[in-house]
C-alpha cells in the first residue's frame, strides 16, 4: 500500500504532520478527517523502513510471534484501551510485560510507527507475517467506530477459541501417530538384536524352521543388512511429501484429500467449518459487509480448498446471490449448517445463526476428537496383538519343536 506524508491542522489549530499508509490521496484525506484533522498537504513518498531497528525486522526470515502472544497482546490492550489509556501508553506498558522478545521488537515497531503519525492499521500491516488479513481489517473497523476495546476484546477470545481448536484437533492426531511410532521402533529393536540371538540358537540344531519363523528370520536379516536404507525411506518420504505440499498445487490437492480421510476426513471438516462460522461471526458483529468478509475469512480457514470454495462463494454474492444459494452450489457444508444460514438470511439474524454454526460445531469437535480416540483404540490394539502373534509364534513355535525332538 502507498506511503503519504502529510500536513494538517487539528480541531484546536495546531499543526499536525505524519506518514501514513493509504490507498490513494483521497483515502488519506477521509483518513485525517476521521481523526478529526483538516488536511494542508498530502505527498505520496516511497515506502521504507522507518529506521535501522525495522530494518532488522524485515530482513529476518520470519517474524516468529505464535498465536498465544496476539492473544496476550490483545487481551493487554483490551485491559488498558478500556480504561482510557492512550494507545502509545498502553504500547509502553507492553514492552515491559511482553510474552516473548519477538512481540517486544515488533511492539516496539509499531510504536514507532504511531510516532511518525501512522494510524494504528497502517502499523500493524507493516507486519503480514504476525497479524493476519482478518487481524487488520478489525482494528480498521475500530478505529473508524473509535470502539477499539470491544474489537481487541473479541479477537482475543476469537484467537483462544480457534487455538483451542486446533489443540483439540492435535491432541486427536497425536495418539495414533504416538502409537505407530513406538510400534515401529519396537519392530526395529526385536529385528536388529532380539531376532539374530534365537536365529544363531535356531542354526546350532540344523533343523526346518517354520514359515512364521523363517519369515521372521528373513525380515531381521534384511533390516541387518540394509538398515540405512529402511531409516532413509521414512526421513525421504516425508522430506518428499513437505517438499510437495510447499508448492500451490501440491498443498492443494492434499488439503482436498485431507477432508476425504478415514476417521480423520470428518473431524478436520468440523474443525474447518468451526474456524469459517466463528470467523464470519466476529466480522458481522463489527458490522462488516458479507462480501467482503467472505474475501478477509477465507484464508483463516486453514484449508486451501475450502478457501477456494469460500471464494466461489463471495463471487456469487456479490453477483448479488444468497449466501445459501452459493453454499448449495459449493456441495461441501452439511445440510444443517445450509438450512440455519438460510434461516439466518430469511429472518435477519444472520450474526446469531453463524454464532450457533460456531457452538454446535465446537460441542461436535469435542465428541467426534472422542469418538476418534475410542476408534482408533480397537485398531491399535488388533494391530499389536497380531504383531505379538506372529512374534509369538515365530519364535516359540519352533522351541517347541525343538524341545519335542530332545525329549522323544
Amino acid at each position: 500500500m502507498p506511503l503519504f506524508s502529510y500536513q494538517a491542522r487539528s480541531r484546536d489549530g495546531s499543526k499536525l504532520s505524519g506518514e501514513m499508509e493509504a490507498t490513494s490521496v483521497d483515502d488519506a484525506v477521509s483518513k485525517l478527517k476521521q481523526l478529526n484533522a483538516f488536511p494542508l498537504q498530502i505527498k505520496e513518498i516511497e515506502k521504507k523502513a522507518a529506521n535501522l531497528a525495522d530494518l532488522q525486522i524485515s530482513f529476518k526470515k520470519k517474524e516468529k510471534v505464535t498465536n498465544k502472544d496476539l492473544i496476550f497482546f490483545s487481551r493487554q490492550m483490551f485491559t488498558l484501551t478500556k480504561a482510557s489509556v492512550p494507545i502509545l501508553s498502553a504500547l509502553d506498558g507492553l514492552l515491559s510485560s511482553a510474552s516473548s522478545p519477538e512481540l517486544a521488537k515488533i511492539i516496539s515497531s509499531i510504536k514507532r510507527s504511531l510516532d511518525e503519525g501512522i494510524d494504528l492499521t497502517s502499523a500493524l500491516r507493516r507486519h503480514p507475517d504476525v497479524f493476519p488479513a482478518l487481524y487488520i481489517s478489525m482494528i480498521t473497523i475500530g478505529e473508524t467506530t473509535g470502539n477499539l476495546p470491544q474489537v481487541f476484546n473479541e479477537l482475543a477470545e476469537y484467537m483462544q477459541k480457534e487455538q483451542d481448536t486446533r489443540q483439540k484437533i492435535k491432541s486427536a492426531l497425536r495418539y495414533p501417530m504416538m502409537v505407530m511410532a513406538v510400534i515401529g521402533i519396537g519392530m526395529v529393536i526385536i529385528s536388529m538384536f532380539v531376532l539374530p540371538k534365537f536365529a544363531e540358537m535356531f542354526a546350532g540344531f540344523n533343523a526346518e524352521l517354520p514359515l512364521p519363523t523363517r519369515i521372521l528370520i528373513g525380515f531381521s536379516d534384511f533390516m541387518q543388512a540394509y538398515w540405512y536404507i529402511v531409516m532413509f525411506i521414512p526421513i525421504g518420504m516425508w522430506y518428499g511429501f513437505k517438499q510437495y505440499v510447499s508448492t500451490e498445487e501440491g498443498r492443494y490437492n492434499w488439503h482436498t484429500k485431507q477432508l476425504k480421510l478415514p476417521l480423520f476426513g470428518d473431524l478436520l471438516l468440523k474443525g474447518n467449518i468451526t474456524r469459517f462460522a466463528r470467523s464470519l461471526s466476529i466480522t458481522g458483529k463489527a458490522g462488516v459487509p458479507v462480501e467482503q468478509a467472505l474475501r478477509i475469512i477465507g484464508p483463516t480457514v486453514g484449508n486451501d480448498f475450502m478457501e477456494e470454495k469460500i471464494k466461489g462463494m463471495r463471487d456469487g454474492v456479490e453477483r448479488g446471490e444468497s449466501i445459501t444459494a452459493n453454499m448449495k452450489r459449493m456441495d461441501l457444508f452439511p445440510g444443517m449448517v445450509i438450512q440455519m444460514i438460510s434461516i439466518g438470511e430469511e429472518t435477519g439474524s444472520l450474526d446469531d445463526m453463524v454464532v450457533e454454526i460456531a457452538e454446535y460445531y465446537e460441542r461436535e469437535l469435542d465428541q467426534s476428537v472422542e469418538t476418534l480416540t475410542s476408534a482408533i483404540e480397537p485398531i491399535v490394539i488388533v494391530f499389536v496383538a497380531a504383531l505379538v502373534l506372529v512374534l509369538a509364534l515365530g519364535i516359540f513355535l519352533p522351541m517347541i519343536s525343538l524341545m519335542g525332538a530332545i525329549g522323544g
